[in-house]
């Protein structure tokens, strides 16, 4: 049983990867809205009954993928900014640091066609706002426990639009330095210069 159910499972994720794949190509020519749950099945390789188990809409597709990218990248970059916040500059963590970073990096690289496509001049999706609005709320829930003259919804306003706007930037620059260069810039700014706000907040 256990078998049949880890061999249902990879299926799904393989069938899924194949839907984003084709959700992706479509996406690099055109709007959502222009899209076709048919276009999406015949470049997919699939029907659109199997289509339609996984998802209601090419809607409902979009969101969900958008969604579990927005919710990856917040969740690894809390992580790091957590850190910043409670330990200032920490020098004798500063490799692990770096790989962290580097591994959003990475993330990003294996998405990289799919977010590149959120923020074509084909889209007619807001990706740098829903990209703040998911990550502001949550940074600021991180960010309250500082006593600084900054509110904390400012403080993780800029913050997520400087964690994005590292992103977007490496993107539309094709990727030219490699994630682990990524990963040195990142420390650079935030635990160089960020954190030195973070610092003065609880001194």
């Amino acid at each position: 049983m256990k078998t049949n159910a880890k061999q249902t499972d990879r299926r799904v994720i393989r069938t899924k990867k194949e839907i984003l794949n084709a959700l992706t190509e479509l996406l690099e020519q055109k709007a959502i809205e222009e899209i076709t749950v048919k276009e999406i099945t015949d470049l997919a390789g699939i029907n659109r009954g199997t289509f339609y188990l996984h998802y209601i809409d090419k809607f409902d597709l979009f969101e969900k993928s958008v969604n579990q990218l927005l919710i990856e990248l917040r969740e690894m970059g809390a992580v790091i900014i957590s850190r910043a916040v409670e330990n200032g500059s920490p020098e004798k963590e500063k490799d692990e640091i770096i790989h962290s970073i580097a591994a959003i990096f990475e993330y990003v690289k294996d998405h990289h066609r799919f977010i590149k496509s959120l923020t074509s001049e084909n889209s007619s999706y807001s990706f740098h706002h829903k990209f703040n609005e998911i990550l502001k709320d949550h940074f600021a829930d991180i960010f309250i426990k500082l006593d600084g003259s900054v509110p904390p919804i400012y403080l993780a306003s800029a913050v997520s639009y400087a964690y994005q706007g590292l992103i977007h930037t490496w993107l539309q620059d094709d990727m030219r330095e490699t994630t682990y260069q990524m990963a040195e810039y990142g420390y650079e700014l935030f635990f160089n210069h960020v954190a030195g706000i973070f610092n003065e907040s609880n001194e």
